[in-house]
């Protein structure tokens, strides 16, 4: 029998199988992808994001947001605790049974061993070619060939140009310190520019916070790690005095 790995571990998994459940409707699914894409810490495995937030990142209403997570949790993909809604928001964690589904599949992947070319497929003769002394093959010019050739404009053209694609970012509320101070460690660990240097400071609806890509900085072998160093060195080096935004992250195409 598996043994149920740490989510951050089968998150991949448990993403195959929620978009797999036939039983699911469309706004149940999309609710719980927001939120284990966008919210869910991979220490903690849990989050905290309130109706009105996932809302407002879905494009549906408080109610349908509400029908949504009670369907998650009847059908075993969330285990809820109901917060007040006064500084205390519902919190949302992957169920056990749904990470011990994911562990399994995972199991079943990491046993795939592949062949050794030398080992697997078919045999097949080798196949040989005569060649001269002087290298190559000799053969008489195909004129036919020289006929139709036509020139391709994109020999002998220029690199394309890296295409953008923005960072989305949410805002972290300066009392949330052990989020904050996790942020500072991890940008230290990369040696980037730390929150000042930045200038991810700001304030919204009165109150003062960072402007950070996520609310959490991103586990040891998350594909968002390399995204968001780029991110910040790109930030850290832009020599902006503006306050911090949205910047562009260059992705080769």
């Amino acid at each position: 029998m598996s043994v149920s790995r740490p989510f951050r571990e089968v998150k991949l998994q448990w993403l195959q199988q929620l978009s797999c459940d036939k039983q699911l409707s469309d706004s149940a699914r999309s609710i719980a992808l927001y939120i284990i894409t966008t919210h869910v810490n991979g220490h903690t495995e849990k989050a905290w994001p309130s109706y009105q937030t996932i809302a407002e990142a879905t494009g549906k209403s408080v109610k349908t947001i509400q029908r949504g997570v009670r369907e998650l949790e009847l059908k075993g993909w969330f285990e809820i605790k109901r917060g007040n809604g006064v500084g205390h928001n519902t919190e949302y964690r992957p169920s056990a049974a749904s990470i011990l589904r994911a562990s399994n599949a995972r199991e079943k992947t990491d046993k795939i061993v592949p062949l050794h070319p030398r080992e697997g497929g078919q045999n097949r003769p080798v196949r040989r070619s005569d060649m001269s002394s002087e290298g190559g093959q000799i053969c008489p010019p195909n004129l036919e060939k020289e006929k139709i050739y036509k020139f391709n404009g994109r020999e002998g053209a220029p690199p394309r140009k890296e295409a953008r694609r923005a960072i989305p970012l949410v805002f972290l509320d300066e009392r949330k310190a052990k989020q904050i101070s996790l942020w500072r460690a991890w940008l230290h660990r990369y040696g980037l520019p730390s929150l000042e240097a930045v200038r991810a400071r700001t304030m919204r609806s009165g109150r003062f916070g960072y402007d950070l890509p996520g609310y959490w900085p991103p586990d040891d072998g998350d594909v968002a790690t390399l995204d968001w160093i780029a991110f910040f060195q790109r930030c850290g080096g832009s020599g902006s005095t503006k306050t911090f935004e949205t910047i562009e992250l260059l992705e080769a195409s």
